[in-house]
């Protein structure tokens, strides 16, 4: 899954996630808490914590219960689900089901079975040749069989429910007066553990079962669900009004990836566009009147298909493969077996295609298909066996698609360098009080997605790391054994590692305990000094990162490329890393051009590296890898030279090189505080791409918003940046960086341009949302009107939380009227919404928030809404304290 926000790349969306979002260690000598090996360590860590210092993860010193998670027992095998749903309504939140769970006891006679069952009404529970009785209190279903069912015996277990406007798990969009001509509509997300709210079940990834739903909707609704539909749909069966559509997943898959959207759509199959495998439908569910659109954002799905199939050696599992965009989507994708869930906007007018498209987003959701569906992470902790394979798919499809001339590579690269920036500024090596990417302590599920040792960008960045450590061709046949041995299996780290250590024959162990397990990654500072007396290269490294018992040095083989100064010769040099310190001499044929330390980014950290700025300079012009090249161009932004600078210009203006350096180049030129030179880049700024226009815009915004900006440059860039604030810009994205940019500058004299953007319409609503960021920024009365005014509903759910934040940093112009107008959304349907309007009101300390989020916990029927509401109201009394 990848989240999204565009207040704010997955990332997945599933941000794209966002769009963004999208959103990321044991030591060999002494295993860390969190390890599956190391229940007793708790003792350990705690002796070594002075008062005062933060206490160890996953240990409650209160009570000296360890707090770690840990799979949930299987005392039944669950096999097949038949959920019979009828919708009498779709403007009437509820619906009537009855499930049949078909059950095998595992080793032990069941004589009672608990089921998660959030907040459903449970009517009737009843199994074949048995009695039983049932118990439920709004969270688990308990059911108690008389006899018990023996092991390896089949039951059929039919409990019959209904479920009345979930407030999680399945999300339901009604018709509105604010949204006139927008049918109502409903969709699930199940990840991590909320598929429960609209039928009983196993909820957690370590079991798998086939599906089938079967679900009267109203005449003129389509329904989608897992799998293959059925049978035609047909009139309801039981007399009553509405169609049935039946859908059959018959491969095993887990819980949470069951999926039901009922709505309109048009409908566009892109397998019928020539490419990819005839046999598999690739059916696109867009709102109406979109259709259009759907070959120009979805098409290029039957090719990704075919690459992932040859790069994991399995072909596409499932029997269909669906992507559907949605009302009310809260991540960016979510990748349900056959039938991936969109957010609201991802779907690409002809001008919003110019500006950028949504094929990591695609990619990265088509990728889970195969990690993620076909294999299923065991449990939360071992959540990058999901989501940093489809992170890293990405990158594998943007290296087929983006092959540049000069290193075939570019697109990849990008991605890569991507990943590793995301870990490096985030993930400290602080254990045993910062958890690893593959820990069991969180507190809950959502935890895992999150960490500072992310599983998106980190799981990828370790993946990036096998491949060059072992070889393509090593690495993709243990990828091909790891998913052909596992397929249809929920699967832990250990299981991907003795799929590449059979393949390849190397030990792998101390590998995965220190990037999986450990938290963290290494700083170090590295010297490259040429002695032409000796003919020899002096490379010094020093570890600079925290290094204790729990912390020790990193271990690595950092390579460096050197390109001779004749022209003549390119060695490889490696310097072995096993402590604090390593050095090495190397002798050479002359002195090096370039000495790139780590070209193919093989080892994920923070390096700050010392070479003579000659090297530098070459490095830049040509340097041997893309991730090379923004190594050196960001070193230049340290270098308090003139010289520089032109090749910094250069590189910054070069339309050939991929977006990602002219964007390292703008970055350094800005630090340098090259003013000048930056205006010069800004009259060839119609020529660049998007991403390299959006980098130049805010590298003027800061320039132009830095204390102590000469008068005259302030106004200069002033002028600049407004340029691209209004219509003339093509690029939307660029549109709202500029927006942003102007209201940094807190001149009133922008107030009308920031206005009309607030009424602009473009792709995602990225106009408006910089335009209200940008009216926060500004600080002027009429802000708040405008931002309270996008907080209603009938705007995109994003825009509104956007809008909310805005009219909080707004409210001391009218505390009366934005208190009144924020505490009105705490009762609004969409989650978004009602808790942004939460936080806004803890932020505006008004005293009457605490009786209305008093009201709103006991409105709340979860108890997770509940304890939300609660938590805000106590964070609202201390800030009153104080």
């Amino acid at each position: 899954m990848t989240s999204r926000a565009h207040t704010a790349p997955l990332p997945r969306a599933c941000i794209l996630l966002a769009l963004a979002a999208a959103a990321g260690l044991a030591a060999p000598a002494l295993a860390l808490p969190g390890d599956d090996e190391c229940c007793h360590h708790t003792a350990r860590w705690n002796a070594i914590v002075a008062p005062g210092e933060r206490l160890p993860v996953g240990f409650d010193p209160a009570t000296g219960r360890d707090t770690r998670n840990y799979p949930r027992d299987r005392i039944a095998d669950y096999r097949h689900m038949h959920l019979a749903i009828d919708i009498a309504d779709m403007n009437d939140p509820r619906f009537a089901a009855v499930q049949t769970l078909h059950l095998t006891p595992i080793s032990r006679p069941l004589a009672e079975l608990s089921l998660d069952a959030r907040l459903l009404t449970i009517t009737g529970v009843a199994c074949s040749d048995r009695q039983t009785t049932f118990s439920h209190d709004g969270r688990r279903l308990t059911i108690r069989f008389d006899p018990p069912i023996p092991p390896g015996t089949e039951a059929a277990l039919r409990t019959s429910y209904e479920a009345t406007d979930p407030p999680m798990g399945l999300i339901w969009t009604p018709e509105s007066p604010e949204w006139p001509g927008r049918p109502a509509q409903l969709h699930t997300q199940g990840q991590p553990e909320d598929n429960c709210y609209w039928f009983p079940c196993h909820d957690f990834p370590n079991e798998r079962l086939s599906t089938e739903l079967s679900v009267t909707a109203p005449e003129g609704f389509q329904v989608s669900a897992n799998g293959r539909l059925g049978e035609t749909p047909a009139p309801a069966s039981t007399g009553g009004k509405g169609v049935t559509w039946r859908w059959v997943q018959e491969k095993p898959h887990v819980s949470y990836l069951v999926s039901l959207v009922v709505g309109k759509f048009d409908v566009v199959d892109v397998a019928t566009r020539g490419a990819g495998n005839s046999r598999l439908s690739m059916p696109v569910y867009v709102p109406p009147g979109r259709g259009p659109d759907v070959a120009r954002t979805y098409g290029r799905t039957p090719e990704m298909i075919r690459l992932f199939e040859r790069l994991t050696g399995a072909a596409y599992p499932w029997d269909r493969y669906a992507q559907l965009v949605v009302w009310n989507f809260a991540p960016g994708g979510m990748e349900n077996t056959s039938a991936t869930t969109m957010y609201d906007t991802a779907i690409f007018s002809e001008q919003g295609l110019a500006d950028s498209d949504l094929e990591g987003l695609i990619s990265h959701e088509l990728a889970h298909q195969w990690f993620g569906d076909l294999l299923t992470c065991n449990s939360w902790e071992h959540i990058w066996l999901n989501e940093g394979f489809a992170t890293y798919f990405t990158n594998l499809w943007l290296e087929r698609r983006e092959k540049d001339v000069r290193t075939g590579q570019d697109g990849y690269y990008a991605g890569v360098q991507g990943n590793f920036d995301s870990v490096t500024g985030a993930d400290k090596p602080e254990a045993p009080f910062q958890a690893g990417m593959v820990s069991k302590v969180y507190a809950d599920p959502w935890d895992v997605f999150r960490r500072p040792a992310n599983p998106y960008p980190k799981g990828a960045a370790i993946l990036h790391m096998l491949r060059r450590k072992l070889g393509d061709d090593v690495f993709f046949r243990a990828l091909a054994v790891y998913t052909h041995r596992h397929q249809l299996q929920t699967v832990e780290t250990a299981d991907f590692r003795k799929a590449l250590e059979e393949v390849s024959g190397e030990s792998l162990e101390l590998f995965f305990k220190q990037w999986c397990h450990r938290p963290g990654v290494p700083s170090a500072t590295i010297q490259l000094v040429w002695d032409e007396s000796t003919r020899e290269l002096a490379v010094n490294l020093e570890q600079t990162q925290p290094i204790d018992g729990a912390n020790p040095a990193f271990v690595f083989d950092l390579p460096i490329l050197i390109h001779s100064s004749t022209g003549r010769s390119t060695r490889a040099l490696t310097l072995p890393v096993r402590g604090r310190s390593a050095s090495a001499r190397f002798t050479l044929d002359a002195a090096p051009a370039i000495a790139a330390v780590d070209p193919e980014l093989t080892v994920l950290g923070r390096f700050t590296i010392a070479q003579p700025l000659r090297q530098w300079l070459t490095q830049l012009e040509r340097g041997p890898t893309l991730a090379s090249r923004i190594q050196a161009a960001r070193a230049l932004g340290e270098d308090d030279t003139a010289a520089s600078i032109p090749a910094l210009l250069r590189a910054a203006g070069d339309t050939r090189a991929h977006a990602k350096l002219s964007a390292g180049a703008i970055e350094s030129l800005r630090k340098r505080s090259a003013t000048p030179t930056l205006i010069e880049l800004s009259a060839a700024a119609g020529r660049m791409r998007p991403d390299t226009r959006i980098a130049l815009v805010e590298a003027l915004s800061a320039l132009a918003a830095a204390e102590g900006a000469p008068p005259e440059d302030r106004q200069r860039l002033a002028t600049l940046i407004a340029a691209h604030a209004g219509p003339g810009e093509p690029s939307f994205r660029t549109r709202a960086a500029a927006l942003r940019g102007l209201g940094r500058l807190k001149d009133p004299e922008h107030l009308t341009l920031l206005l009309a953007a607030a009424r602009t319409e473009s792709q995602h609503d990225a106009v408006r949302q910089g335009a209200l960021d940008a009216l926060a920024d500004l600080d002027h009365p009429e802000g708040l009107s405008v931002a309270l005014r996008c907080a209603q509903p009938g705007t995109l759910n994003r825009t509104r939380a956007t809008a909310i934040n805005a009219a909080a940093r707004l409210a001391h112009h009218d505390k009366d009227v934005a208190y009144t107008a924020l505490a009105s959304l705490l009762s609004d349907r969409e989650r978004r919404t009602w808790e942004a309007a939460g936080e806004a009101l803890v932020t505006l300390g008004d005293p009457r928030a605490a009786e209305a989020f008093q009201k709103l916990a006991e409105s709340k029927r979860d108890d997770r809404d509940k304890k939300k509401a609660t938590a805000w109201l106590e964070r609202l009394t201390a800030r009153a304290e104080k």
